[in-house]
Parts: structure tokens; sequence; C-alpha cells
């Protein structure tokens, strides 16, 4: 790669660290307390007219490929692309997600550090999913 191409896909990298940096606190904060542990979630564009709620689903789904995209990008430059795969897959309509967010919570460090920050906000702690997805 070019002096100048590796200069901005790292320019890049940084400011979307920094927005993931920003993004990703505002959403733990934002989330219900039982978001994780509620067996059916609300599905704001389950409700919309189909002219309206086919267009956003797959509008929805192409940012959240985007983001994985961009996040596999990001581990080759100085950035963590971690963040943005997390978010990618957080929008995405896949099989599993729930599952997959379940196995994420279940990890107690990083349940402890959403609590925290959480806590700093004067927010409920996240309920913890009932069985062994939770383990």
């Amino acid at each position: 790669m070019s002096k100048d191409t590796m200069l901005w896909v790292s320019t890049v990298s940084g400011v979307l660290l920094l927005a993931m940096a920003i993004i990703i606190p505002w959403l733990i904060v934002r989330m219900p307390d039982d978001y994780f542990s509620k067996p059916q979630r609300y599905n704001w564009l389950g409700r919309k007219p189909a002219p309206v709620r086919i267009p956003l689903r797959i509008l929805k789904n192409v940012l959240a490929a985007a983001l994985v995209i961009l996040g596999v990008v990001m581990f080759l430059t100085p950035a963590s692309g971690l963040f943005p795969i997390l978010l990618g897959v957080a929008l995405a309509d896949v099989p599993g997600k729930s599952k997959l967010q379940r196995w994420i919570l279940g990890r107690k460090t990083i349940r402890k550090s959403m609590n925290w920050l959480r806590r700093k906000f004067h927010r409920k702690p996240v309920q913890m999913p009932a069985g062994k997805l939770a383990a």
C-alpha cells in the first residue's frame, strides 16, 4: 500500500475507534436492564407496513455487514476492529444472534464492566439470562 493510502486508512480507523468508544457506552447505558433476559424483544420494524419495513430491514443489514467488514479491515490497522464487529452483529438479523449476545453477557468481566458503566449513570444492572447460556 502507498503511504497516502495507509495514512487515509489509519485516519479513518482512528476516527471510527473514537466513534465506537462513544457509541458503545451510550448504547449500554440506554439499554433496558431486561434486554438480555426477556424472551420476546421489542421489534420496532415488525409493526411497520411492508413498504417501509423491508427497505429499512435491508438497510439495517447492509449497515451491519459493512460494520463487520470494516471491523475485519480495522484489524489490519492500528485501531481495534472488535467494536464495529460486535455492533454489526448486534444490528444484523441473523439466526443465533440472541444466543451469541447472551453467551457474551455470560462472561463475568463483560457483565461486570457493563454494570459498572450503568451504575455510573444511575441505571439498574443488566439482568442475567436464565439457563445454561449464562454460564
